[in-house]
């Protein structure tokens, strides 16, 4: 069993090495209102939007391109699946 100390040094070593593209967009989505009232879940919600089924599949699509798709379905997978490290980056990125 994982004690919380051990649980915060991966979660910070994690948060370190996380991807770019999600820190660009977590900053890109404090921007609006400049961070006072926009909490975490707004923040996921805005990445789930950013990457779900849009438009851009669709152009994409038509182009005979399915880069788009992948790259989405592949950043969905990595928000589904490290809510906590979206979390502490919103926290980090916040102040």
């Amino acid at each position: 069993m994982m004690l919380f100390e051990e649980y915060e040094v991966l979660l910070k070593k994690t948060v370190a090495v996380a991807p770019d593209w999600v820190k660009s967009d977590i900053q890109d989505i404090l921007k609006k209102d400049e961070g006072k009232h926009i909490g975490v879940s707004y923040v996921i919600s805005q990445l789930n939007d950013r990457y779900s089924f849009s438009l851009r599949h669709i152009l994409s699509a038509m182009d005979f391109s399915s880069e788009w798709t992948q790259v989405s379905r592949e950043r969905l997978s990595f928000i589904d699946n490290n809510i906590d490290v979206v979390v502490a980056l919103y926290y980090d990125l916040k102040d």
